[in-house]
């Protein structure tokens, strides 16, 4: 769903109300992160002030974008405006906003995924986009004055989640924003070096063990590599510099899923899917387990025995494919 004149009531409501907070999903990943700080600075060059609420301080994986950057983990303060970016449905708003939600007067949704719950008063979901990014410049193209910050930030979003520009999901409309971005001092090369391409030894480790643990199903169709909590405790690795390995899993030879599970903590598993088949919706198989995500991109959680959830991961991942022999 689209709204005519959304930003204008957006920017209207904000500029009458004495409190604004913008709050991406749980567990962000960059295009979250970017579109907060995107919305944010837009709202301060219309002379709004907002805070962006997280459920908890980030790891080091994201230090390029959020350096020198102020963000609100606990707070007793409610929010006259609430704005909510990359978040489909209310489920995934992390905790500290949910009674935020309620308590709002005006509530906005700015979103790419498929629409599934009207959970905020104003929606501006366009399913089907790049990124959360490409939504905001979209929207909100006629009141900011892009910069080479601002434009940083737009870049590393839309990078992030259509994987350097190649997933499906990158459209005309993508690269004709990029074209603007490249208009300011940036240089994409640095930007994807130092965010995306720079491991550390600790990382690499890491990334070794994940490839240790691949086992393959469904006549390989399926790979799974699974990182457990003695993974991250020995290697020191924080659970977001290890989100890249399901990339690596989708390019083997005919695997049309590509399943990365991550134990940060005990019995706490953490699930990237990713597939490059175009015949294949990731997306169904993380709703199944109240996830989400993008036709090429999803996650979950699953928690208990992981011999029993990943059993299940494969039933309905067997389903989604269609397969009918073991």
């Amino acid at each position: 769903m689209q709204i005519k004149n959304f930003a204008k009531i957006l920017l209207k409501s904000c500029s009458r109300a004495e409190s604004v907070a913008i709050s991406g999903h749980k567990s962000p990943d960059y295009d979250c992160l970017c579109s907060s700080i995107a919305m944010q600075e837009i709202l301060r060059q219309n002379g709004i002030k907002a805070d962006i609420l997280l459920e908890k301080p980030l790891d080091e994986t994201f230090a390029e974008v959020v350096r020198n950057r102020e963000y609100i983990f606990e707070t007793d303060k409610n929010y006259d405006v609430l704005i909510s970016v990359d978040v489909p449905d209310k489920k995934m708003l992390p905790a500290i906003v949910q009674a935020k939600r309620e308590n709002a007067l005006k509530t906005f949704c700015i979103d790419h995924h498929q629409e599934r719950e009207k959970y905020m008063d104003y929606m501006q979901v366009i399913s089907g986009e790049s990124s959360a990014c490409e939504v905001i410049f979209r929207t909100f193209e006629q009141y900011f004055k892009l910069n080479a910050e601002l434009a940083t930030i737009f870049y590393i979003g839309i990078y992030a989640d259509t994987g350097g520009f190649i997933y499906s999901n990158a459209h005309s409309s993508t690269f004709a924003i990029l074209s603007k971005l490249l208009t300011q001092d940036i240089k994409p090369d640095e930007i994807v070096q130092h965010v995306f391409q720079s491991v550390s030894k600790n990382s690499f480790e890491m990334t070794k063990r994940a490839m240790n643990s691949v086992k393959f199903y469904l006549d390989g169709a399926v790979a799974v590599s699974l990182l457990k909590e003695s993974d991250f405790t020995e290697t020191g690795v924080a659970y977001g510099d290890s989100k890249a390995i399901v990339g690596y899993l989708q390019r083997i030879d005919g695997v049309k899923v590509a399943i990365s599970i991550f134990e940060p903590e005990k019995g706490d598993y953490h699930v990237s899917l990713r597939t490059a088949n175009p015949d294949v919706d990731v997306s169904k198989i993380a709703e199944k387990f109240n996830g989400g995500g993008h036709v090429r991109a999803s996650g979950m959680k699953l928690v208990g025995d992981y011999e029993k959830a990943l059993h299940a991961l494969l039933c309905q991942t067997k389903s989604v494919l269609g397969n009918k022999d073991d």
